[in-house]
């Protein structure tokens, strides 16, 4: 018999008769990777927020910036740990699913309207206007319906290239639900959701994709998430709010659509928000992971590591948010989602 084989025997003995003779089971070996992946609208702050765990805990969690409706697919085949969301599961998502899920959120952010015209003009446009150029009826960047809200820029005398999303796409659900919710027409004629029929335009795929479009395409208007388009210094179009104010997207007017009294569930909406200091664009951001944690065998480390991630994400996490242009989980916010998070379990026992 061969040492290797006599190892082997004495740990399968021990496993059998550990009550009787005294042998205790091996401690299960310690997490050192998880699998986090989904939603491109916050990659850089989920990058280095899991960087900075790393460095912290040594547990590696590597980002696969994919797609809201991609997190889900991976969620639905458990290929990965936690999803990355920017929309809320539908009743209809949540029952293709073999268990049922926590969506934790993470951050605020918003999506900015950005334009690649010659100087740069800064542009004022509301809901209808956006949904005109975004259906194709709007066609020429010197149209009267332009100048309207624009009525001291000099407008170039150069064709309209809209470009969208080409992937189901969590940003192109809130820009599209937000279209829905204000223009009548938007809704009637194409509808919200991650991915739509969409009338007109260049379709590109992801945030970064939509962000490197931009840049080269004179003429061009598009929509992405802020962070992204103040990395590739872009203009922003001021969109008018509820209000009847025009803002720009920025941190502080992300924080000022939250609403003192969203829900504890937190699915309220934060799309034009009253205020006038309230981006209308703004949207928070969710974690996603199965509520019972002891599927497919994982240990109980593996459930604890996927717990000890998310607090610290809620908690000291959220200092790399604003430096990235992301807005910061209001104190209300956070508790609601600690509490949310309370519900992760390990053969229904509470994980922490």
């Amino acid at each position: 018999m061969t040492a290797m084989t006599r190892i082997t025997a004495l740990v399968l003995a021990c496993a059998l008769l550990a009550g009787a003779s005294g042998c205790s089971p091996a401690p299960a070996a310690p997490v050192t990777d998880l699998a986090v992946a989904g939603s491109t609208f916050a990659e850089p702050l989920y990058v280095n927020q899991l960087d900075a765990w790393y460095q912290k805990t040594q547990v590696k969690a590597v980002y696969g910036a994919l797609s809201s409706s991609a997190a889900l697919r991976a969620l639905q085949d458990r290929t990965i740990d936690i999803g990355a969301t920017d929309v809320l599961l539908t009743p209809a998502e949540q029952a293709r699913l073999p268990g049922s899920v926590l969506s934790i959120p993470t951050c605020l952010g918003a999506v900015a309207v950005c334009i690649n015209l010659p100087g740069g003009p800064a542009l004022r446009m509301d809901s209808s206007l956006l949904s005109a150029i975004f259906r194709g009826d709007v066609k020429k960047w010197n149209d009267a319906r332009i100048a309207l809200l624009n009525p001291i820029v000099r407008l170039p005398d150069l064709p309209i290239i809209v470009l969208h999303r080409a992937d189901a796409s969590g940003t192109s659900s809130i820009f599209t639900t937000y279209l829905s919710a204000t223009d009548q027409t938007w809704s009637d004629k194409v509808g919200a959701g991650q991915l739509v029929a969409w009338p007109a335009g260049v379709g590109v795929k992801a945030n970064s994709g939509m962000a490197a479009m931009l840049r080269q395409t004179s003429g061009s208007i598009g929509y992405l998430e802020y962070t992204f388009a103040v990395q590739s210094n872009l203009t922003c179009v001021a969109l008018r709010n509820r209000a009847g104010a025009f803002v720009l997207p920025s941190v502080a007017s992300m924080q000022a659509a939250v609403p003192d009294d969203l829900p504890s569930d937190l699915k309220g909406t934060l799309l034009d928000r009253p205020g006038n200091a309230a981006y209308p664009v703004v949207s928070l951001t969710w974690l996603v992971c199965y509520r019972e944690q002891s599927y497919d065998g994982r240990p109980r480390e593996r459930a604890a590591a996927i717990a000890d991630l998310i607090s610290w994400i809620l908690g000291d996490g959220q200092a790399l948010a604003e430096p990235l242009q992301y807005g910061t989980l209001p104190e209300g916010v956070r508790s609601a989602a600690r509490s949310i998070l309370a519900q992760l379990t390990w053969e229904g026992k509470p994980v922490r």
